[in-house]
């Protein structure tokens, strides 16, 4: 009985299987030919996409196993909204080889975008710290770091269309310096997060590092929404 109870499930559906069954890895999308810079898909060859070429955003590159989309996108919408924080452990195996490789090559700290305490309190966790934190501890590198913290409460960017979700940000992040010893200052960071839409999080979560003294600031996502940004 506790064999059953506690067996692995996949977590899109549910059905039992590791990280996810077969038939919602079968949705799984990799990012494939991307820009550089924001990991847009820009079709066969990898290259600076429009946008970027005439307004990129504040950071050193983006990168991005896969696209958002099909059951990786509802596994996401269940750690988010429906109370699996199991999930973050659960779908660790599906980014964490390239946080390694990326945290590796740039000798970097990991900084996750973190919540507002409200959107904490009612959630009950931080989705992209438990992210983070899994996806770390299964390919052993050091632990995340807190090194920012959400100061100004706003809608959630998911509701808002793409012009908006710039100013909804906005001086919303502040970096923590007290941190035991492992400050920012003179280090890369992988900003990491589960989903980039527009970048207008990530962007304003890696100003407050880089006046924190980070050399550089690249952002990880779990899955890379395709969407106009705006």
């Amino acid at each position: 009985m506790m064999d059953w109870i506690f067996q692995p499930q996949c977590a899109a559906c549910g059905a039992p299987a590791v990280t996810l069954c077969e038939v919602c890895r079968a949705s799984l999308v990799e990012i494939g030919s991307a820009c550089p810079w924001c990991a847009e898909p820009v079709g066969e060859h990898a290259e600076l996409c429009r946008r970027c070429a005439a307004d990129p955003l504040p950071l050193d590159g983006v990168l991005a196993p896969w696209r958002f989309g099909g059951q990786l996108a509802h596994a996401i919408r269940r750690l988010k909204f429906a109370n699996r924080a199991h999930i973050a452990r659960d779908v660790a195996p599906l980014w964490a080889p390239m946080l390694a490789a990326a945290v590796a090559e740039h000798d970097a700290v990991v900084v996750p975008v973190p919540l507002h305490w409200r959107r904490r309190w009612v959630r009950g966790y931080d989705h992209a710290w438990l992210l983070a934190r899994h996806a770390c501890a299964l390919v052993g590198i050091a632990a995340p770091v807190r090194a920012l913290r959400r100061v100004r409460h706003a809608p959630a960017q998911s509701t808002l269309p793409a012009g908006e979700r710039a100013g909804n940000v906005c001086d919303a992040f502040a970096a923590v310096t007290a941190l035991a010893g492992r400050s920012v200052a003179g280090r890369a960071v992988i900003l990491t997060d589960d989903v980039m839409t527009t970048g207008a999080t990530l962007a304003a979560a890696a100003g407050p590092l880089r006046r924190a003294g980070a050399t550089s600031v690249i952002a990880l996502v779990l899955a890379r929404a395709i969407s106009a940004r705006g």
